[in-house]
C-alpha cells in the first residue's frame, strides 16, 4: 500500500487509521477515478429566470451517464458532465434536457483529455 510506504507503517496502521477518521466523520466518502467510458462532454445549461435551478439539477443528477451536476456563476446556470459509451447517448441527453420548458440554450464541450491533481 502506498500510503503505508510513504508513512514508514504497516498497511493495518493505515487501515486502522482510515477506519477511525471514518467513524469520526473526518472522512465521510470515497471517490475512485476510472477512465472514461468513451465520449465524456461538458453540457453548459443556462435556464430561464424564476426558474428552480436546485430541482432541475437534482433531476439533471438522476440521468444515466450523467456523473456530476454544478450550479453556477455566470452565463449559464447549471454545468452537467456527461460520461456516455457514444456520441449519440450524448445526443440523447442533450436532446432531453432541451425538452425541459425552462430551458433556455445548451452548449456542449466535449473532453479531450484528462488532467487529475493530487487531491
Amino acid at each position: 500500500m502506498e500510503i503505508a510506504n510513504q508513512l514508514g507503517v504497516s498497511e493495518g496502521t493505515v487501515r486502522s487509521r482510515v477506519h477511525k477518521l471514518t467513524e469520526d466523520g473526518v472522512i465521510r466518502g470515497f471517490t475512485i477515478k476510472t477512465s472514461s467510458k468513451s465520449v465524456k462532454a461538458l453540457v453548459e445549461i443556462r435556464i430561464d429566470v424564476n426558474t428552480d435551478t436546485q430541482q432541475i439539477a437534482k433531476e439533471l443528477a438522476e440521468y444515466e451517464g450523467v456523473t456530476e451536476v454544478f450550479e453556477v456563476t455566470g452565463d449559464q446556470d447549471i454545468i452537467v458532465i456527461v460520461d456516455v459509451e457514444s456520441s449519440q447517448m450524448l445526443n440523447d441527453i442533450i436532446e432531453s434536457v432541451r425538452r425541459y420548458d425552462n430551458i433556455l440554450s445548451t452548449r456542449t464541450r466535449l473532453i479531450l483529455k484528462e488532467h487529475f491533481g493530487d487531491a
